[in-house]
């Protein structure tokens, strides 16, 4: 996650880590090309553009020229963007990533295309305009994000911006890719890529029939308010998981206290028991974090817990590419993922 920890979702209060369809979609060309070059596909140096409007939260942005030098300061839209063989000029460190902050996926893919890797910012305390500006971008994407309206009105002086289409952190992957495929003129392959995503969770479900109408709950805990904090409808993790073929559990109504814009819930540590899940997913910020929640008593009585039903992430890569969803990130963590949710599904956990 770019190092927006104090903004992002659900993980901002605690630490929160938390297909490659590129055959459908252009690339960029190998020899010779760098961060933010793209090739000759829609919109590019062919020079057919054709002005774009991108309706968002805070109205909507016009994009009257192609798109060459991309800034992304969301969350994920690097890999989106990659995805789509474009190399963007600069984007956020991630908390997560190797020791310069570069997430492995994405650096794989850039690997992939024969590019220079991006200009790195750090982006703790807000969106660094300044480092921005001095990418000299045309083009800003925050469309997977909680920019903040002032950022929004600051960043567009600079370039185009597209901040997120509905409500803050909640554009699901498919809009997130249609719409950042809009904006750089590449609606088409975006298309296409969605499409084969899409296929590729459905034959993940088809080939775990374990999965079907298996009831589930996931999140973290907040050890230091006696809380656990379960995502919602609307959470990238959650629709996830239901495109896999599970079924929310029931407690998600019934127990959760959820404050409206959110997309998490919580419960207190003390009323675990409601959680009636057959399959628990929970991920953590620390190996201490895991052993203090495994070690509750309260925990360990849960029904998914004591039959075999749990799955705790305690990786912080594959934390981070389950909770930000794309055609990049989903085939990186599945093959560790699926295998997690399977041996749970079956209660062999």
């Amino acid at each position: 996650m770019p190092t927006q920890s104090a903004r992002s979702p659900l993980r901002a209060t605690a630490r929160l880590p938390l297909i490659a369809a590129a055959a459908a979609a252009t690339t960029l060309i190998a020899t010779g090309c760098g961060a933010g070059t793209t090739d000759t596909g829609p919109g590019s140096a062919n020079g057919d553009w054709t002005p774009v409007t991108i309706e968002h939260a805070f109205g909507s942005t016009e994009i009257d020229r192609a798109p060459e030098r991309i800034v992304t300061v969301g969350w994920s839209d690097e890999a989106t963007l990659l995805e789509l063989g474009i190399v963007p000029v600069g984007m956020a460190a991630s908390t997560y990533g190797d020791e310069d902050g570069y997430l492995p996926w994405d650096l794989e893919k850039i690997d992939e295309l024969g590019a220079d890797k991006p200009e790195l910012f750090g982006a703790d305390d807000g969106i660094p305009a300044e480092q921005v500006a001095n990418l000299a971008p045309d083009l800003i994407l925050g469309v997977q994000s909680g920019m903040q309206e002032s950022e929004y009105k600051q960043l567009s002086e600079i370039a185009p911006t597209v901040p997120y289409l509905g409500e803050p952190w909640m554009t699901d992957w498919q809009e997130q890719t249609l719409a950042i495929g809009e904006a750089v003129g590449r609606k088409d392959d975006a298309q296409r890529i969605v499409d084969s995503t899409t296929e590729y969770i459905a034959g993940l479900a088809a080939d775990h029939p374990e999965f079907e109408g298996t009831t589930f709950a996931m999140g973290m805990p907040m050890l230091d308010s006696g809380s656990l904090a379960f995502v919602t409808e609307g959470d990238q993790r959650y629709e996830v998981m239901k495109q896999l073929g599970f079924t929310p559990a029931d407690f998600h109504d019934s127990a959760l206290s959820v404050e409206d814009g959110r997309f998490y819930g919580l419960l207190s540590l003390e009323d675990a028991d409601q959680v009636d899940a057959d399959v628990l997913v929970m991920w953590f910020g620390t190996e201490k974090e895991r052993g203090d929640l495994d070690g509750n008593d309260v925990f360990s009585k849960i029904g998914a817990v004591a039959d075999g039903g749990y799955a705790p992430f305690d990786d912080d890569r594959l934390s981070m590419a389950f909770s930000t969803p794309n055609p990049l990130t989903l085939p990186w963590a599945m093959d560790d993922v699926v295998p997690m949710l399977s041996a749970a599904a079956k209660g062999e956990a």
